[in-house]
C-alpha cells in the first residue's frame, strides 16, 4: 500500500495500530521569519493528514513501513486463512 505525503518529513508521520485498525497521521507546523532593514516577514504553515484502515485479514505483527521522496510504503502481509470447522450433524432430541 502506498500513501502520498508530500511536504512531510519522516519525523512528522505516525503509524499506530488501534482496535484492529491501522491509523496513519501526519502533522506539520512550519514557521519562517525574515528580518530586513525596515520590516519583518513571518509565514506560518500548518498541515495535517489522517487515514485509518481495517486490519481484518492482515498479520499486524508483520507490518513494515518505509518513507522515501514523499511516498509512504506499507507492507501488509496477509494472515493465514483459518480452516473451516468440519461439517457435523446435530441430533434432534
Amino acid at each position: 500500500m502506498n500513501a502520498e505525503l508530500p511536504g512531510f518529513s519522516k519525523e512528522d508521520i505516525n503509524i499506530d495500530i488501534k482496535d484492529n485498525s491501522l491509523v496513519i497521521t501526519a502533522r506539520k507546523d512550519e514557521n519562517h521569519e525574515e528580518s530586513k532593514d525596515n520590516y519583518i516577514r513571518r509565514e506560518r504553515r500548518y498541515g495535517s493528514f489522517l487515514r485509518s484502515f481495517d486490519l481484518t485479514g492482515i498479520q499486524a505483527e508483520g507490518i513494515t513501513a518505509a518513507y522515501n521522496d514523499g511516498i509512504l510504503t506499507l507492507n501488509l502481509p496477509k494472515s493465514q486463512p483459518q480452516p473451516l470447522p468440519p461439517t457435523r450433524q446435530i441430533a434432534i432430541q
